[in-house]
């Protein structure tokens, strides 16, 4: 993911831009982009877009724990 997207983006966006509990809601990753990293990984490994984007999102919480 470091190759399509900043690390400052990384840390700083959310997949969709969703609401949070806590604070304003955090800007999305670029659509165009997040798509086509999903699509490539869901073809690449036989899985379902679903559990992807699923991990996707895991990762990106993970990232932005660690940088806090």
């Amino acid at each position: 993911m470091c190759q399509l997207f900043t690390p400052h983006q990384l840390v700083t966006c959310s997949m969709k831009g969703a609401t949070t509990t806590t604070g304003s809601p955090r800007p999305s990753l670029p659509a165009a982009e997040r798509n086509a990293i999903i699509d490539v990984i869901a073809k690449t490994f036989d899985k379902p877009l679903v559990d992807v984007k699923e991990k996707m999102r895991g990762c990106l919480r993970r990232l932005r724990l660690m940088h806090k």
